[in-house]
């Protein structure tokens, strides 16, 4: 019998990856807020569910949807994140009651490299988290909280800034400028990476911990997003002040490495699509 796996938040990064495991064999449940999505994700094969997470209460038949469960994909919409009123820790700690009632034995959670605040150098799983924003203080309380409970395999993914050929934030910075930060090192993944590294998880023997999710690639916004604006043929962003060296937080991967995995989608869209490798590696 194959695997039964529970996507809670079917959004940009959910439903493919809920269609991803379906291809693979497993058996999927997928959750949404939207009442007109649920008939949409039972077409492309996936048991949906309307349910909504609340910080008194869930919206939705939550037990039905986590009964039997070997793994379930724990994915904050970012709507939700984005709302930095809300109470998070709230929100799961009364999942994480109905977590324990069903018994999960496997749960990921993906969370954020913005719990690592604006650190600057190398910085990997061991290094203490120091959240700046409000959402990356919630998240790490978040992370605290779900890896607290030792009854079962808990997994943070940590990504980078998310790309994909329908998402790049090039286009909301086209044409602005900005006094600072045009040194900063970028920390992005492809949606590609992202899918693979979360099928990793779920389908090897990996265990309980944390795993940054970012592409070994980390030049400055001024460098990168000049040239992907010329790729795409937009403005590209201005920066205040000189080229420089990279400065800001560099974050590395090695919980993946000891798995074996290796990036495969460069961050460079014209590398991407003409199948080459990255047209500059960054140094330091």
């Amino acid at each position: 019998m194959s695997k039964q796996i529970g996507v809670l938040g079917c959004g940009w990064l959910g439903t493919p990856l809920a269609l991803r495991l379906i291809q693979k064999g497993f058996q999927v449940r997928g959750s949404t807020t939207r009442t007109e999505k649920v008939t949409a994700l039972k077409k492309s094969g996936i048991e949906a569910s309307k349910i909504r997470l609340g910080e008194s209460e869930i919206e939705g038949e939550i037990k039905s949807f986590l009964k039997g469960l070997d793994c379930l994909i724990l994915n904050i919409p970012p709507g939700l994140r984005a709302n930095c009123q809300g109470d998070f820790v709230a929100i799961i700690q009364l999942l994480e009651a109905h977590l324990l009632e069903a018994g999960i034995p496997h749960l990921i959670f993906v969370s954020s490299t913005s719990v690592y605040g604006n650190t600057s150098g190398e910085v990997c799983e061991t290094n203490l988290p120091l959240p700046e924003s409000e959402t990356g203080k919630q998240l790490v309380a978040i992370e605290n909280l779900l890896l607290a409970n030792t009854l079962r395999k808990t997994q943070i993914v940590r990504p980078g800034g998310l790309l994909g050929s329908d998402r790049h934030p090039v286009f909301t910075l086209s044409g602005r400028s900005f006094h600072s930060g045009g040194n900063d090192r970028v920390n992005l993944i492809r949606l590609e990476d992202l899918l693979n590294i979360l099928g990793l998880l779920i389908s090897t023997g990996s265990e309980s911990g944390t795993y940054n999710a970012v592409y070994p690639d980390h030049p400055t916004k001024r460098d990168f997003y000049t040239r992907e604006a010329s790729y795409f043929g937009i403005a590209p962003p201005s920066y205040s002040g000189l080229p420089g060296p990279p400065k800001g937080k560099k974050v590395l991967c090695p919980a993946l490495q000891a798995l074996g995995y290796r990036f495969s989608q460069s961050i460079w869209t014209a590398a991407l699509h003409s199948g080459s490798g990255d047209p500059q590696k960054s140094t330091e």
